[in-house]
């Protein structure tokens, strides 16, 4: 492999422990720490930064960390930062992994897929193919992908439209100013746009003529005026003249007031409008909120009095109420049109015309203003009707708009004689105007059609790259439900659960669903997994299980084409994490499968079990391609930090994890300053050691505190024995406070108390041992 990881340089903002790492920092011997190799074998207690040290491996296969500073040296002596992108492929096995890649919902996982067969591989061929055509090809700057040509076209299209509005915007303004009068606030875009549809050359005109005409257009005039125009009136997306809504308020009106319905009176109700609003609000309240009590004195309601009210407020009530409220905004949407209707100001009218217009807008704004009367009268009947819903009320005026529309009629009359007087003299400016227009408009008549044309073109190109996308991404989905491969997928899985856990306990069932495609026929797809256990739906997995399924899913991703495994980097971090001893063999044996031909392999573990597994093998096979590392913990400044050494000899010479972590705990024990980093370890190796000597010193079977009970009934200190325990197990466990400070004075003490406590329970195992791990 050319590009096998040589060294780490440095490391910067990973994590507390790798916040400023430089190669060989942190090494106590003289002897300088050895390059990595093809395979790696890393050890390190929980605590000391395997799993951080893992996320930059993460960050190199594209993970993006923030803040994150690296520098990684490969074997031809280049060197690569966070900025660089690193060539060989890097899968990476945490538990971060474990959390992105197992879902268990109800039993269930999901969201595995495996590529599989000759014929998937041809797929994933053309996938490939497929989303380079979309997305560009990364190694190749020139090839740029559809999506972002797709992107450029859109961008310059959204460009070239802006420039075109923009000329139209700035030559309205022009024109409006030099038409005048109404034309310099109503002319605008749109209308120099439909202006500029109508000519289809340059029209502009010589200086004199252009002087000429805008002489001619200031000559005195009154412009053209509108007729009054009443609106109509929208109602449930419908637009209805006003006569029609006015004949159908007065149906409806006549209908809803004569209409009483059958209730349980109750007189408060009744006779009190405004607690009558209240009290149904607040039924509507506690019925939406599921309230037991009332929400206003927290009393319990009585039975009889919510069935009281139900009867008060019956459904038929309920639904004349709505009557009424809609009614009402009917009502509301009329007054809102009359209210809006104006004529014009006097002043806009030509002077003999003044005077009658002046008495016409009296008549008007009575007509108006009886009309909205009308309207609110009615509108405050049928309000009230909301709390008479049990009586008759009678509908003793009706509307009426024949008084609005035919003095309306009357002002458009004088309207209309204005704009008579205003014809002939209107044409001529009107004929003025069209020269101007046209004129300013030949301006810009080059730049527009260019830009027009422009803008075709990226329609089509536009029109045209969209259909090829979407052709090519339903390629992609035909071709990805195509390597689905269920059941063989499926089988494949459950054969390498079983040689990693060593049992057929756990299986995969695939979830079939039936899902409708775009032309509406049915298919069958898997949508995820059950996972059984033996022939029943497994009810829950244990944290060991979850790391097998995790890993076998990992190594199966291993085997797909987007990774090439000779050429590839694999770490792998802690893959018997949980798991009970008598699968570790199993596990240990797939595992040398899964990577035994992987271009470099990194395993982090804290098992000494596993790591003594790893060693032998490695040894047995007479590689000398292996490198042995540790994770340690230094602590400058009294800051906890990680560091990469050789692998200790005791962990290779040494017959169990128990000797070397009595020995490293004697160390520990006497580097104590009282500070948190130096003492944050202690609790996860003391642990380790209290429970391994309690095994064998006091061989029952029964769990550690059971075991410690029985110690202070044969006479042994119950007190220090307490606070060993309290402090082995609290201290080593996730609480989700983090370790507590307050221990650290007593750090060094209570691992004094814990071998002084091994030495009197079993004073030959304590000497013997001891003596060993002597330097």
């Amino acid at each position: 492999m050319g590009n096998a990881i040589q060294r780490i340089n440095k490391i910067k903002n990973l994590g507390l422990v790798f916040s400023n790492y430089v190669w060989g920092s942190g090494i106590r011997s003289r002897s300088t720490l050895p390059n990595f190799k093809q395979l790696n074998l890393v050890y390190g207690w929980n605590g000391s930064g395997k799993t951080t040290l893992s996320r930059l491996f993460d960050a190199l296969s594209g993970v993006s960390i923030e803040n994150l500073e690296y520098e990684i040296e490969d074997e031809n002596g280049n060197r690569y930062d966070q900025n660089d992108t690193f060539p060989p492929k890097v899968r990476v096995f945490n538990r971060d992994y474990i959390e992105r890649n197992i879902e268990l919902i109800e039993g269930r996982a999901n969201s595995i897929s495996i590529l599989l067969g000759e014929e998937n591989k041809d797929l994933a061929v053309q996938i490939k193919k497929d989303r380079t055509l979309l997305n560009g090809d990364s190694s190749d700057p020139k090839q740029r992908g559809k999506i972002a040509r797709l992107a450029d076209y859109k961008k310059d299209h959204k460009r070239l439209k802006a420039s075109r509005d923009g000329q139209f915007t700035e030559i309205a303004k022009t024109i409006g100013a030099a038409i005048g009068g109404n034309a310099l606030r109503d002319y605008r875009r749109p209308q120099a746009e439909s202006d500029f549809s109508k000519i289809n050359r340059k029209v502009e005109l010589e200086e004199v003529e252009l002087n000429n005409i805008l002489i001619s257009l200031k000559q005195e005039s009154l412009p053209f005026l509108d007729r009054i125009f009443i609106p109509k009136v929208e109602i449930d997306q419908n637009n209805y003249e006003i006569s029609e809504i006015v004949n159908s308020i007065n149906t409806e009106a006549e209908n809803v007031l004569n209409k009483k319905v059958e209730s349980e009176i109750i007189n408060r109700l009744a006779e009190n409008n405004d607690i009558s609003e209240w009290v149904e609000e607040g039924v509507k309240l506690h019925k939406r909120h599921s309230s037991d009590v009332c929400e206003y004195c927290l009393q319990n309601i009585p039975n009889d009095r919510v069935e009281q009210l139900a009867l008060y407020f019956n459904n038929a009530d309920k639904k004349l109420k709505e009557d009424l409220d809609s009614l009402v905004e009917k009502l509301r949407k009329l007054y809102s049109v009359i209210q809006n209707i104006t004529i014009p100001e006097k002043t806009r009218f030509y002077k003999d015309l003044q005077t009658n217009l002046e008495t016409e807008k009296v008549n008007f704004e009575l007509a108006k203003q009886q009309f909205v009367n009308d309207i609110t009268n009615l509108a405050d009947k049928i309000k009230s009707k909301k709390s008479k819903t049990t009586e008759r009320v009678e509908h003793d005026k009706k509307l009426s708009s024949i008084g609005l529309y035919k003095v309306v009629d009357s002002v458009n009359a004088i309207i209309d004689e204005h704009k008579k007087r205003t014809a002939d003299f209107d044409t001529v400016k009107q004929r003025a105007a069209e020269k101007i227009k046209f004129h300013y408009l030949s301006t810009i008549f080059d730049d527009i059609k260019k830009i027009e044309s422009d803008i075709s073109n990226l329609t089509k190109n536009i029109d045209t790259l969209t259909k090829e996308i979407e052709e090519i991404n339903k390629r992609i989905e035909e071709n990805t439900a195509k390597i689905s491969s269920k059941h063989k997928a499926c089988e494949v899985i459950n054969e390498k659960i079983a040689t990693y856990l060593g049992h057929r306990e756990l299986k995969f069932v695939p979830r079939i669903e039936t899902v409708i495609s775009e032309n509406g026929d049915e298919k069958e797809v898997v949508s995820g997994y059950n996972i059984m256990r033996d022939d029943s739906a497994a009810k829950y997995l244990s944290e060991g299980e979850k790391t097998a399924i995790a890993f076998i899913y990992f190594v199966v991703h291993l085997e797909d084409q987007s990774f090439d495994l000779q050429n590839g980097i694999i770490l792998i971090d802690d893959p018997v994490s949980s798991l009970d001893s008598n699968s570790l063999y199993q596990a240990f044996s797939f595992l040398k499968g899964a990577v035994k031909d992987g271009g470099q392999v990194f395993i982090f573990t804290h098992s000494f079990d596993f790591l003594k597994l790893l060693i032998n093998w490695r040894r047995g096979a007479g590689r000398d391609n292996t490198g042995y590392f540790m994770i340690k913990n230094y602590f400058p400044s009294n800051i906890r930090c990680a560091y990469i050494d050789r692998m200790d000899k005791e962990l290779c010479e040494y017959e169990s994890e128990y000797h070397y972590l009595f020995k490293l705990l004697k160390y520990l024990r006497d580097e104590q300053d009282d500070s948190i980093a130096k003492a944050y370890p202690i609790p996860n190796i003391a642990r380790k050691v209290w429970d391994t000597f309690l095994m064998f010193s006091v061989p029952n079977g029964k769990k550690s505190y059971k075991k410690i009970e029985e110690l202070k009934q044969n006479g042994y200190d119950e007190q220090k024995l307490d606070a060993i325990y309290k402090f082995t197990n609290d201290q080593s466990h996730i609480t989700g406070s983090g370790f507590n400070p307050a221990l650290v004075p007593e750090t060094k003490k209570i691992v004094n108390e814990l071998f002084e406590m091994m030495e009197k329970i079993a004073p030959n195992h304590y000497q013997i041992i001891n003596d060993a791990t002597k330097d």
